[in-house]
């Protein structure tokens, strides 16, 4: 059994402003574009994907403890069996509890072209992500607050890491189109409201927008209708209980969804 450090966790803070401003992507440069050419696993993706691919990532059993890293290219492939490991989603609300959505840049290696949540990604391997202060939770806020930065232009210092605020745990396994390229995660959900200012990168993310819960459904049910993409586990989460919790976050009461101890588990895992 893994201790979150949560007491706290649900104060309530001011915004920091309430003005939101995309500012314009930054081009791509020659690292970026270029497609890698050969027979290696990576040699299709382009440089700073397959570089990304090289970041060791955290291997789990099915109660959430660690049991060792492995790169991201051996937990993602699917000729290395997709070992479990761990990874978090985070979800952005404005002021007027708009969800923030992306949809993932169409250079990723997995759900290319998407869309997703705010942001999806791993803690990786090192001692300020796996449990610092004993804490396992705090590691992946760490996280968090670091792909935030990475994935959306988010400023350093723009969120505390104690500001997201955790709900539960899933475990899924989903393969990405073609089947070469898959996840197998224990995934922490975390959820924040707060106004923010966003400089998305173009090698991370194609596309983002604010969407209410009406808005949300519509997306889904183009997605049944094979008119657009929704990743695995945001549409896992979102099934579930994920408009409940968006619901009780409106309302204040957030605390009361909170799971600390239970894993929730879809499909053949």
């Amino acid at each position: 059994m893994i201790g979150f450090m949560i007491a706290g966790l649900y104060r309530s803070r001011p915004f920091v402003g309430n003005a939101l401003r995309f500012n314009s992507p930054k081009p791509f440069g020659s690292r970026h574009a270029v497609r890698r050419m050969g027979t290696g696993i990576l040699d299709n993706l382009d440089d700073e994907q397959a570089r990304l691919m090289e970041e060791r990532v955290i291997l789990l059993d099915r109660d959430d403890n660690v049991i060792g890293s492995a790169t991201k290219v051996d937990s993602h492939h699917a000729s290395k069996q997709l070992p479990l490991h761990r990874a978090f989603s985070v979800f952005v609300f404005d002021s007027q509890f708009r969800m923030l959505l992306q949809r993932r840049a169409k250079v990723k290696a997995t759900f290319a072209s998407y869309w997703t949540n705010t942001c999806c990604s791993h803690p990786l391997h090192v001692a300020e992500e796996l449990s610092p202060g004993g804490s396992t939770l705090r590691g992946v806020q760490n996280a968090a607050v670091r792909k935030l930065s990475h994935e959306l232009g988010v400023k350093e210092g723009s969120v505390a890491p104690e500001e997201l605020k955790y709900i539960t745990r899933i475990h899924y396994k989903a393969y990405s189109d073609q089947g070469e390229w898959g996840e197998h995660e224990i995934d922490y959900v975390l959820f924040i409201q707060k106004d923010l200012e966003y400089d998305p990168s173009p090698n991370e993310v194609d596309d983002v927008k604010f969407v209410t819960a009406s808005e949300l459904k519509d997306i889904f049910d183009q997605a049944k209708l094979g008119k657009t993409k929704v990743t695995p586990w945001f549409k896992h989460i979102m099934d579930s209980s994920g408009f409940s919790w968006w619901e009780k976050f409106q309302a204040g009461q957030l605390q009361d969804c909170v799971d600390t101890v239970n894993i929730m588990r879809f499909g053949d895992v």
